[in-house]
């Protein structure tokens, strides 16, 4: 607790004029100490990556002074990214003294060395300096030997055979010598794939498809990336590490007719399983993913041509609007930074629309095929039709009209919901990512057509086709798009409202009664209440056993949260989900770093109780979490910090605190004792699931679209 609170306040003394420079070159000299003594520095490793000999304190000295931030490595078995990408604070720090002052038991820190298998079956190297790292590189000093590779398809190797692997310069394309499988990947790296991912991607997709491996690196893969790839070869003999290659669609003598080819661009988002499902339909004719911006938008979902001119079909529009094509395009060509074809075919290209990557390539110029497209093939749907005027960009259709359960007739219209979430993999960890999918999930079930934009997207140029947006305010504030109607539903940072944000938009509502009849009248802008929510479709009962323990599902947020903390302190069972809770609270503790959000309902529903607690701002202004909606949904039990409103939306099936000792006592409390009969929570469950669901939301701004239009 003492060392959770002077890391705080150094952590704010860092924003003060003139302490900042001091206090940032005493972290320097705190971190270089930490990792000298770690005794890990691997100088020969060092000389692969700078080009030169240095003394261990002066490697330390150029890591800790910036270099970590260029893929700097000190050890062949630490790999900055690896490690960065499960540790919060290394995005703040150098991501081996993040390393080294946290609990290092399942920290995974290479590609080709299993850290977490090392401490296993070395229980005594958690203890020792460096952890696992140092313990395996001192002892490989001494002659021992270090497992190199990936699950069960490893190799023993002394230390000397690791640094010769690494010493062995890419392989010229010319030389790189015959494929003798049927299948071959070409993985080009780049300077954004420093966190391994795409390393791991292809020793996945390379080990289940039986494929060659060509590990295609230059001198713009970061250095570690570049050594880690010269480690493959040693276990794993179908790959080979090369210095370019270039895309291979005739057979040579290198590459014979008839092999399935898979290639990949540098820094490009995809899966083992997309890649496995593209090289897969390549046997039947050449394949790309349907390709997405960095920010979310389709960058192509297939070429197609008229008079000669090709285009990329639905470039600019949110990835929900594939979903009228069917599972696939056929395209003109293979514009795509991942693609998949059989040498020597002569079938036409296909898009993939179940499949996808993630790219900030530009679009380069096209080869393209005799022969126009057949747009009246392209049903695009969704309100959408190819304008011929402004050919291949989207019009609207007449706006249709669906008949509901109740038997209400409404029009069909083009929704877009807008949150303040990054896009790709970083946003999948944002609450207002899935409550923006579960409310579009409910506008479709009423008949519309709903689409996400994650912050980068939430200015597209395909929003003036939409014919409403709604843009959920969380932290971070985001402009009325161009669609006929714009609304905005405050769910968290309500501190952060101003007036001008109000009355940007043609109706607001608020996830607090309070706050928006307060600021009704502060702002003189109409808000209209309309509380948090759960999805019934997926939050309800399952009939589990409830356990004894209590249990947390949120990260940290840099501070040791006192609803899980306190409870710990005092002896009571808790098990805690977060990224970022190492240092904060015992590891015993952490039953894991991530829930899948298709467990959470069974998380909730099993557990004796789950924690929970608000922002300052948020518990001020009556914003009640959308956690407890979820729990009490599922048929859980809930304790929190006591907010304006608990008590009347959810009765008893949530406990409130007002202070530590309260939150003392119910979290050490007889459970069964402290909360009402599973009777009484099912009933009370059932009307939260009715009365408080993502459907009884999306049917008021539904009507509150129609008033407007």
């Amino acid at each position: 607790m003492v060392f959770a609170a002077l890391r705080r306040v150094w952590r704010v003394s860092r924003g003060i004029p003139g302490v900042r420079g001091v206090l940032a070159a005493v972290d320097r000299v705190w971190w270089a100490r930490t990792i000298r003594r770690a005794e890990l520095v691997d100088l020969d490793h060092v000389q692969l990556q700078v080009g030169r000999r240095l003394r261990a304190n002066a490697a330390i000295r150029a890591y800790v002074r910036g270099r970590h931030r260029d893929g700097l490595s000190l050890n062949p078995l630490f790999f900055d990214g690896r490690v960065g990408s499960q540790l919060p604070d290394a995005g703040r720090v150098p991501a081996l003294y993040a390393y080294l002052i946290n609990d290092q038991a399942k920290i995974h820190t290479s590609e080709t060395w299993d850290a977490p298998a090392y401490a296993a079956a070395h229980p005594d190297s958690l203890r020792a300096p460096g952890g696992p790292v140092g313990a395996a590189w001192r002892s490989s000093l001494d002659g021992g030997r270090l497992d190199i590779g990936v699950g069960s398809s490893t190799v023993a190797v002394t230390r000397a055979e690791l640094l010769r692997a690494e010493r062995v310069p890419p392989v010229p394309h010319d030389a790189r010598g015959p494929v003798t499988r049927p299948r071959l990947l070409i993985w080009r790296f780049g300077p954004g794939d420093d966190d391994g991912t795409a390393l791991r991607t292809a020793l996945t997709v390379s080990s289940v498809s039986d494929s060659a491996l060509w590990l295609v690196v230059d001198e713009k893969t970061p250095a570690a990336l570049r050594l880690a790839c010269a480690q493959v070869p040693l276990w794993q003999g179908n790959a080979v590490v090369v210095d370019s290659a270039p895309d291979v669609t005739r057979a040579d003598s290198t590459v014979p007719t008839g092999t399935l080819i898979l290639v990949r661009d540098p820094d490009s988002e995809i899966t083992a399983e997309d890649a496995l499902t593209l090289l897969g339909s390549a046997s039947r004719a050449p394949a790309a993913p349907l390709w997405l911006r960095m920010d979310g938008t389709i960058a192509s979902a297939g070429v197609v041509v008229r008079d000669g001119e090709g285009r990329h079909l639905l470039a600019g529009h949110p990835a929900q609007d594939v979903s009228g094509l069917g599972d696939h395009v056929d395209s003109a060509v293979l514009d795509s930074p991942v693609r998949a074809f059989r040498v020597g075919s002569t079938e036409g290209a296909r898009t993939l629309l179940g499949v996808t990557v993630r790219s900030a390539a530009v679009p380069t110029a096209m080869s393209l095929p005799s022969g126009d497209t057949r747009m009246d093939a392209l049903s695009v749907g969704r309100g959408l039709q190819i304008d011929d005027a402004r050919w291949p960009l989207m019009k609207r259709t007449a706006v249709e009209t669906v008949t509901l359960p109740d038997g209400s007739i409404v029009p069909r219209l083009r929704w877009s919901v807008k949150t303040a979430a990054p896009a790709g993999p970083t946003g999948e960890a944002w609450g207002d990512t899935h409550f923006a999918r579960g409310l579009a999930a409910a506008l479709e079930r009423l008949g519309q057509y709903a689409a996400v934009d994650a912050r980068p997207a939430a200015q597209r140029s395909s929003d003036v086709l939409d014919d409403v947006s709604v843009v959920l305010r969380g932290p971070h504030p985001l402009r009325p798009s161009r669609s006929r109607v714009n609304l905005l539903w405050i769910i968290s940072h309500p501190d952060e409202i101003h007036a001008e944000e109000l009355s940007a938009f043609d109706r607001c509502f608020a996830a607090s009664t309070a706050w928006a009849a307060a600021a009704t009248t502060r702002f003189s802008t109409p808000v209209a209440p309309l509380l948090q929510c759960t999805d019934p479709h997926r939050f309800t009962p399952q009939g589990l056993t409830r356990s004894r323990d209590l249990v947390f599902v949120g990260t940290a947020r840099g501070i040791a949260r006192p609803s899980v903390v306190e409870p710990l302190r005092v002896g009571a069972p808790v098990r805690v989900y977060g990224p970022d809770w190492r240092g904060y609270i015992p590891a015993g503790a952490i039953a894991g770093t991530h829930v899948p959000n298709d467990r959470l309902p069974a998380v909730y529903e099993a557990a004796g109780a789950v924690l929970n607690d608000h922002w300052p701002a948020m518990q001020r202004n009556g914003f009640v979490s959308n956690r407890l909606y979820d729990v009490v949904a599922s048929g859980g039990r809930a304790i929190s910090d006591d907010v304006a409103g608990i008590s009347e939306i959810f009765g008893p099936a949530v406990r409130t605190y007002r202070d530590i000792p309260e939150l003392h006592e119910l979290t050490l409390s007889d459970l069964d004792a402290l909360f009402p009969s599973d009777d009484e929570l099912a009933a009370i469950a059932r009307r939260i699931r009715d009365e408080d669901s993502f459907d009884a939301r999306a049917r008021h701004l539904l009507d509150a679209a129609r008033e407007l239009l």
